[in-house]
């Protein structure tokens, strides 16, 4: 998290003749970082290079529920609001191609459509869409869009 200073003033006439008001907050907002960068960042999980804890998961749910991310491996940054986190890791997702219905897994699909070879297939993938027609995004093809707010409660860990 990130946070910036904004200032509000305003003039008001008083009895003793104009007084100038001056305030001062900070708001917490995410940092365009990539998912992946985050996820290591926030919820530490223990070794990158295996499937996440179903704690290590919950946290990751809780933590990126609602956040739009944009997507980094096309020429136009796609953006997505996220609803959710697949319960499966990555390379166990299967989605259904269009064209002919040939069931084929998420990790071949951005191997052989853009040539991206993921390197936590073990994690899970983000949801976006509804629950009927779910889009999967592999966490690091996604970057968190700048200038969200923070609206969660913070701790200390969360503060820079």
């Amino acid at each position: 998290m990130t946070s910036k200073w904004d200032y509000y003033q305003s003039l008001r006439p008083t009895q003793m003749g104009l007084s100038l008001n001056i305030d001062v907050s900070a708001r917490s907002f995410y940092e365009p970082i990539l998912v992946t960068e985050f996820v290591q960042k926030h919820v530490k999980p223990q070794d990158v290079s295996k499937p996440m804890s179903d704690e290590e998961l919950i946290k990751v749910k809780k933590a990126l529920k609602g956040v739009k991310v944009q997507l980094t491996h096309r020429e136009f940054a796609k953006r997505y609001k996220i609803s959710g986190v697949t319960s499966q890791p990555t390379n166990q997702l299967m989605l259904t191609l269009d064209d002919d219905g040939t069931r084929i897994s998420v990790v071949q699909y951005y191997s052989q459509k853009y040539n991206i070879v993921l390197k936590y297939p073990h994690w899970p993938s983000l949801q976006a869409g509804s629950g009927t027609k779910p889009i999967y995004l592999p966490m690091e093809v996604c970057k968190i869009v700048e200038g969200q707010r923070y609206t969660k409660k913070l701790n200390g860990n969360n503060i820079e």
